[in-house]
């Protein structure tokens, strides 16, 4: 599209040489639009956010239709779903042939980095403003969680022109590249728009933190999950939806970290789920937003978190729910967290605040 071309990003990635951490560069993203601003004025809402977003509808561009070409659309109970392309991309597809992967085991390249490319999408979660993961019946969240998986498919299983086989970057058979999928929501924590949607990256570079489940996996002879289903303690699992757990992992670093397990760990896409792993996938994103919505104003804090979605090789498919509920300090840039709760009491609390939802 006209637009997305008009944004191209400097499609490099940088390797800081200390951690593996991988830098994207794209200038033109200081430009993006932003509706998701504090207004001092306004107050808190203790139970689904809705105070927050809704002062932002009266002018936000996806209402009024300001967005690229949808690539799919499917109806809900009420409005629709529906996937774009980012407008100010942090990749862009790519006409080289040779496109190198950044994988788990690559060297690091040096101050000459590697070439980025790929595609940068968005789902919105919902065509109402004020509707997201938190307040959809179970049904429409079923389906929104159900195209997000096709995306991952049809992005993981064929490339269709967007951008060439990765050489030496698959890590599984028959697979192009790497999807990372996240949630941002509130300004804290970098979403700047309010109407709620998720951001989905195909790249041929592997997340740091995607590179780190292989390298568990590939050291210790299981996957993530498989290890933390039976490490962490029974007494820090706030609910059982079945195929999956939600739980606050023993290492919390931020107070109300959570994690949703899947118990079939051999699972490591999204796509791979079946329709009630799919479900149970749905309503813990479901849950984790409605208890982050009313712990989150309870302590004074603005509603503002991140779902991370570790997909691929070596995690055996895990959510990760992490609100903002601390600044990040001096020792964290360290590498040495401080938290300022404990996980058996973020776990109690939780359960508490469930049990009333």
């Amino acid at each position: 599209e006209q637009g997305v071309s008009d944004n191209i990003p400097e499609s490099t990635c940088q390797v800081d040489p200390r951690n593996g951490e991988r830098v994207l560069y794209s200038l033109v993203r200081s430009r993006r639009p932003h509706d998701n601003h504090r207004d001092p004025s306004s107050s808190l809402s203790a139970s689904d956010g809705s105070d927050l977003s809704s002062r932002d509808k009266e002018h936000c561009a996806i209402c009024e239709g300001e967005t690229t070409g949808v690539v799919d659309v499917v109806d809900l109970s009420e409005g629709f779903t529906l996937i774009n392309m980012n407008l100010y991309p942090v990749l862009y597809p790519s006409g080289d042939s040779s496109l190198p992967a950044l994988s788990s085991n690559a060297p690091f390249p040096g101050p000459e980095g590697i070439p980025a490319a790929g595609l940068h999408l968005l789902q919105w979660t919902s065509s109402f403003h004020d509707t997201d993961w938190h307040n959809m019946p179970q049904t429409d969240r079923f389906i929104a969680m159900q195209r997000l998986a096709a995306l991952e498919k049809q992005l993981l299983t064929t490339s269709d022109g967007i951008m060439p086989e990765v050489k030496g970057g698959s890590d599984r058979a028959g697979c192009f590249g790497y999807v990372s999928i996240i949630k941002n929501s509130g300004c804290q924590v970098g979403a700047s728009l309010a109407h709620g949607h998720q951001q989905i990256a195909f790249s041929n570079i592997m997340p740091n933190r995607i590179a780190q489940n292989l390298c568990f996996e590939r050291e210790r002879g299981e996957t993530f999950c498989a290890y933390l289903l039976r490490e962490n303690p029974p007494l820090l699992m706030v609910h059982d939806y079945g195929p999956a757990v939600l739980i606050v992992p023993y290492f919390m670093r931020r107070p109300f970290n959570m994690m949703l397990l899947f118990k079939d760990v051999g699972k490591g896409y999204i796509y791979e789920l079946t329709s009630s792993e799919l479900k149970a996938a749905a309503d813990g994103w479901h849950d984790a937003i409605r208890v982050f919505n009313i712990v989150l104003p309870a302590i004074g804090r603005e509603i503002a978190f991140n779902i991370i979605t570790h997909n691929g090789p070596g995690a055996g498919l895990y959510f990760e729910f992490l609100p903002y509920t601390q600044e990040t300090g001096g020792y964290e840039h360290l590498g040495l967290a401080i938290c300022q709760s404990d996980p058996f009491n973020a776990a109690n609390q939780i359960r508490g605040i469930m049990q009333k939802l």
